[in-house]
């Protein structure tokens, strides 16, 4: 009676105890050093604050979240070896990834090959036209930003005429072409599109040109640290049209490299909104502080976003195999801290806000949104 009695006792608590908790791996691609390091670094961190809070508090469903961080150095070979590793690993079963737009078309066809979701930052309109079904992109694209500044120069800044540069890499030279079409379309007229090396730091010969165009305004698709020396040396030449850049430009060290008198009015265009923009970016802006020390980068919101994304996710999947994960990425609706957010077939987002800030003293003041 006894061992019968110990048997059932045994039985009920098998019964009774907890399932054993699970553990997924997010891949996480940026560039971490380099130029661009400031970005990708500050953009991770606002997701790993998010998944660290999850994971204090038990994860999702018993779901807790490991990341493996890779440094893409915003070279597309860098990426396609990361890709390749994240593929690999089958304890991989999301990515956050490609930063960069050049580096995104390398790796897209890489992650759909293995069946690995992604949520990527590229931002050229291309990205979500090529049938990809394993991919979302959870910021505005080039679209949003560079109808903003072509807006605000024709109507706010009267511009007549513009000259348009890039650095003849896939997001340099996209952007500046569809601020170029949209700037005509308004009724401006580009008087000519230059080009430079991505490697250039040198201007004079360009400039030297465009002095003699005198345009109203420039658009410059390149990336720092060229967007800091061509604002720079475009003052020294004593140039005054005014300097229209993309999101590369929107942190501190374009005013710290240009050098404040040399940047001042200049028009950055980005995804992302104020810190004081809604009660709830202040919230995150006051817990990005406290964890890191320093503010909030100019896309950390979006990673702390994107591991509220990842949340809903996980509370709707249907398991956690990748195929499970990509259903309940394409499928999420979720409130996030900058706003509901959804996905239509192609990956973008249905509502896809843009900001345009503008250089005053040694900060960015929001002129315009869309």
């Amino acid at each position: 009676m006894r061992k019968l009695t110990a048997a059932l006792l045994l039985g009920a608590s098998l019964f009774a105890a907890p399932a054993m908790a699970e553990q997924i791996t997010v891949g996480m691609a940026a560039p971490l050093s380099g130029p661009q390091a400031y970005f990708g670094n500050t953009w991770h961190n606002g997701f790993k604050l998010y998944v660290d809070k999850l994971n204090a508090n038990g994860g999702v469903n018993g779901v807790t979240v490991a990341y493996d961080q890779q440094d893409d150095k915003a070279d597309p070979r860098e990426g396609t070896l990361v890709a390749q590793k994240f593929c690999d690993n089958d304890k991989v079963v999301l990515g956050l990834v490609n930063f960069n737009s050049g580096v995104a078309q390398s790796t897209l066809p890489i992650y759909e090959d293995c069946s690995l979701p992604t949520m990527t930052f590229g931002s050229n309109p291309s990205l979500t036209k090529q049938g990809y079904k394993f991919m979302v992109r959870p910021v505005a694209n080039d679209l949003a930003g560079a109808l903003l500044p072509a807006e605000y120069a024709l109507g706010k800044l009267g511009a007549k005429t513009a000259v348009i540069v890039n650095d003849k890499q896939v997001f340099g030279q996209g952007i500046s072409e569809i601020f170029a079409k949209n700037f005509e379309t308004g009724g401006g007229k580009v008087l000519d599109t230059l080009a430079v090396a991505p490697t250039d730091v040198d201007f004079t010969a360009v400039l030297a040109q465009i002095k003699t165009k005198k345009p109203d305004a420039i658009y410059l698709g390149a990336v720092m640290p060229q967007l800091a020396l061509f604002a720079k040396q475009m003052h020294e030449q004593g140039i005054t049209a005014s300097l229209m850049v993309p999101d590369g430009g929107y942190t501190p060290d374009l005013i710290k490299q240009a050098g404040e008198a040399n940047v001042q009015g200049t028009l950055v265009a980005i995804q992302v909104p104020p810190m004081d923009a809604s009660p709830d970016i202040a919230d995150f802006a006051k817990l990005y502080k406290a964890k890191y020390g320093e503010d909030a980068g100019p896309y950390s919101i979006y990673g702390y976003v994107q591991g509220q994304i990842l949340e809903q996710v996980l509370k709707t999947t249907k398991g956690l195999k990748r195929e499970d994960m990509n259903a309940a990425l394409h499928g999420v609706k979720v409130k996030t801290a900058v706003g509901e957010l959804e996905f239509d077939d192609t990956g973008e987002l249905k509502v896809a806000p843009s900001y345009l800030y503008k250089v005053e003293g040694s900060d960015f003041r929001l002129v315009g949104q869309n």
